[in-house]
């Protein structure tokens, strides 16, 4: 299967028009970031009522126009997570979050206190961002030299596998190589099944792919690389 964007505007139009009448709460995890923020951006336009988990010294400026409600913790402190969490009514949960390439246990620390937190709550869809060579994907491709990043892929792979095991319905989203930051839009970004293929993408067009994906049942519980094929 292969998810096509044809245009952000248009996608932006649909969505909101689609989900004006009964917006489900959505958390999202890393939306202080260069992904997540965009994503947060894309929801809030989408009339989705928002709520942002972060740090307490994390940087809010990319959503400081943005009408967003705030969970304060920490992704490695499972206490803090289950507890800023309990009892919030949160259907939709979105992943955004990232860490550096150093070897810590950063992803799977994450995910397990992340899925300690949504436990109780009426989760209808996760939607986790990943890496292509995420685990297994690695052996995809051996000209890439993920080798030197194992530590990081194996322990995204075992994220994605405990999602996976959850129960919840899931859709992951492998990036490849990200243009930078201020890379316009294309609106020409797609996702495919192929596990085979390392593309390259913006992170507007992420966002836009993850707004595709949310509450649409052709995305659910299945794996995704996204590819921008104008690069």
């Amino acid at each position: 299967m292969e998810v096509t964007l044809q245009c952000l505007l248009a996608l932006l139009a649909f969505t909101t028009v689609a989900k004006a009448n009964d917006p489900a709460e959505v958390l999202v995890f890393g939306g202080t970031g260069r992904l997540g923020a965009p994503i947060v951006r894309l929801l809030v336009e989408a009339d989705y009522p928002v709520t942002v988990f972060a740090r307490p010294t994390s940087d809010r400026g990319r959503l400081a126009d943005l009408e967003v409600a705030y969970l304060v913790g920490d992704l490695m402190d499972a206490d803090s997570v289950v507890e800023a969490i309990r009892g919030q009514p949160f259907s939709l949960v979105i992943d955004a979050s990232a860490r550096g390439l150093g070897g810590d246990p950063f992803y799977i620390a994450a995910m397990r206190n992340i899925l300690a937190g949504v436990a109780a709550s009426p989760v209808q869809q996760f939607i986790l961002h990943g890496s292509v060579g995420a685990g297994e994907n690695m052996q995809q491709f051996p000209e890439v030299g993920f080798e030197r990043m194992r530590d990081v892929m194996i322990a995204k792979g075992e994220a994605e596998a405990l999602l996976k095991a959850s129960g919840i319905p899931y859709t992951i989203i492998r990036n490849g190589l990200v243009r930078p930051d201020g890379t316009p839009a294309t609106g020409t970004a797609r996702l495919t099944e192929d596990d085979r293929v390392l593309g390259v993408a913006t992170r507007l067009d992420l966002a836009a792919l993850t707004l595709q994906c949310l509450e649409n049942q052709a995305c659910m519980n299945k794996t995704f690389h996204a590819v921008d094929d104008s690069f």
